[in-house]
């Protein structure tokens, strides 16, 4: 060979990187026949995780307790027709009449049905509904003792646990419920969901115990009802106030008849707000629960965990055999 001319080096077999894949057999097998003779070979292990994936969902099941859902289907208020409240607002003729509503930009307008949505089972509500005492013992039934009639920790492994943890960086579990802790269990159990597109509300409640899950959801929807109507009977009281005031300090004959027209709107929808009908949303189906449990559903979580256990199987036992043929390619190189 001249001189200068380097000589051509033969590549070196390089080792196969440490993957999934299985390399080529002899016989031109590639990777998915391969691995589809690898789950019929060890079809005793694919049996094996799918009876386990059974019996863990079966004993789950009996660990859990199961729970029924109360559902109830809810609307904005009518304002017109022969079952609407009326419109609260006084109606106006002409140009006055596009500043009645709320004043804003239309993304800016909120609706009372809205503030209904936003409010349901949260903040002020929860608050309110945290000082009947009846519904806190039903909320949180694992913490009340009927016994001695007083709030307690929960019993329990995990409950313990939980407490060991707090204790260990110096903070301890809440033992007596309030709004707080009221507004995050309902924030957990309850769902709302939209019907087809519309403007009405599916909203769902869950709890163990039937007859409380259907009293809950209406107890719930009452408070958030009852709720933005104090709100606005006191703003509406607000206002009244404030015109009556103007009036005594207000002399200019047009202004008092300015004033004397605000204050007869204004009364008007005092009146209207204080009618016994629903005031930010029309129940359009009560609560109602079915008679039998419905969560959590046998039928989904036992073919579920099956198929879960199924494909852990098949993974654990393809990743197995790779690491077999790895370690066999490693021990018979040169």
């Amino acid at each position: 060979m001249p001189d200068g001319v380097i000589a051509p080096r033969h590549p070196q077999p390089q080792p196969h990187a440490m993957t999934l894949a299985l390399p080529m057999a002899g016989g031109g097998e590639g990777d998915l026949r391969s691995f589809v003779r690898t789950l019929r070979t060890g079809w005793r292990w694919l049996l094996g995780g799918w009876l386990g994936g059974l019996a863990l969902a079966v004993a789950a099941l009996w660990l859990v307790t199961p729970a029924y859902t109360a559902a109830m289907v809810i609307g904005p208020t009518a304002r017109v027709g022969s079952a609407a409240m009326g419109a609260r607002v006084p109606t106006l003729n002409g140009r006055d009449s596009a500043g009645v509503a709320e004043p804003g930009a239309g993304d800016e307008s909120l609706s009372d049905f809205a503030r209904y949505l936003e409010l349901f089972g949260s903040g002020p509500v929860a608050d309110r509904l945290a000082a009947d005492p009846n519904i806190l013992r039903a909320l949180f039934s694992e913490r009340w003792d009927a016994e001695v009639e007083r709030w307690r920790p929960p019993p329990g492994l995990f409950p313990a646990v939980k407490r060991a943890l707090l204790a260990s960086v110096g903070r301890e579990d809440w033992v007596e419920p309030d709004g707080d802790r009221v507004a995050r269990a309902l924030r957990d159990r309850l769902v709302v969901d939209m019907l087809r597109s519309g403007p009405m509300r599916r909203i769902t409640f869950r709890h163990a115990d039937r007859a409380i899950a259907v009293e809950l959801l209406g107890r719930i929807a009452a408070a958030t009802d009852a709720h933005l109507r104090a709100e606005a009977a006191r703003r509406s009281a607000a206002q009244i106030a404030h015109i009556k005031l103007r009036l005594g300090a207000v002399t200019v004959a047009e202004h008092r008849q300015a004033l004397s027209d605000l204050l007869l709107d204004q009364e008007r929808v005092a009146m209207m707000i204080g009618v016994d009908l629903p005031f930010a949303a029309d129940m359009i189906q009560p609560p109602a629960a079915a008679t039998l449990p419905d969560w959590p559903n046998p039928a989904v979580v036992i073919p579920l965990a099956g198929l879960v256990g199924l494909v852990a199987a098949g993974f654990a036992l393809s990743v197995s055999h790779a690491l077999r043929e790895r370690t066999t390619e490693v021990g018979t190189a040169p």
